[in-house]
């Protein structure tokens, strides 16, 4: 978010959209939680009746992903012992998120129209590198809003620690090996899974862009395309 301090417009979008995008994603998994808990995973998250709690929903490293990217991330789903949670709870987030963007980018498209959002790229947006959309300050903000909560659901899916992408790899890989085992041990219980990922934020090397708002323009674009 620093990069949209020249556009305050953008920048309450993009603060707007990690807030809800921390939100819902807390609330999906909550609600899969409640509804089916796997015997020996233990019980549902409560927060104490907060709709947020800081310390068990808030990442900080999320949250300097976000100032410094325009996105973050939310807290580690806790695993089921050895076992990464139930696949329903790890897509229940992002899918929910994500979701959250369609309405948004269909709020956008009501009210400014379809603007060739395909020819967009959703690391401009993340970067307040937009003019106003539409030739009114709400649509900057619809669009800023649409594309952090889509880049919010988007960034979860990547297969490091601790994003939800993380326990989608554990899950798939069946029996994992020796070299798994040690990745793990280093990108989770040493944390160098974070640091690869603010790195990736924060360091330019694909045209300019860091590896994962590169990789954001990358999955953002079918969505883009759809709307534009």
């Amino acid at each position: 978010m620093l990069f949209a301090l020249g556009q305050p417009i953008a920048l309450a979008g993009l603060a707007l959209a990690f807030v809800l995008g921390l939100v819902i994603r807390v609330l999906a998994i909550r609600a899969v939680q409640r509804r089916r808990v796997p015997a020996g995973w233990g019980t549902p998250r409560r927060a104490g009746g907060k709709l947020i709690d800081v310390r068990r929903d808030v990442d900080i490293f999320g949250v300097v992903a976000a100032v410094v990217g325009g996105t973050g991330w939310g807290k580690k789903v806790e695993d089921a012992g050895m076992a990464p949670a139930p696949l329903r709870v790890l897509l229940a987030g992002p899918i929910a998120v994500i979701a959250a963007a369609q309405v948004a980018f269909l709020a956008f498209v009501l009210v400014v129209g379809r603007v060739g959002l395909g020819s967009m790229s959703a690391s401009s947006a993340l970067r307040g590198e937009i003019g106003i959309v539409g030739g009114t300050n709400l649509g900057l903000f619809l669009l800023s809003l649409a594309v952090g909560l889509l880049c919010f659901g988007l960034l979860s899916l990547v297969p490091l620690p601790p994003l939800d992408g993380w326990g989608l790899l554990r899950h798939a890989v069946k029996r994992p090996g020796t070299g798994f085992q040690k990745a793990r041990y280093w990108l989770e219980d040493q944390n160098v899974g974070i640091a690869i990922l603010l790195a990736g934020m924060l360091l330019p090397l694909f045209r300019g862009l860091p590896l994962f708002l590169f990789v954001l323009d990358l999955l953002s674009w079918p969505f883009l395309l759809l709307w534009g």
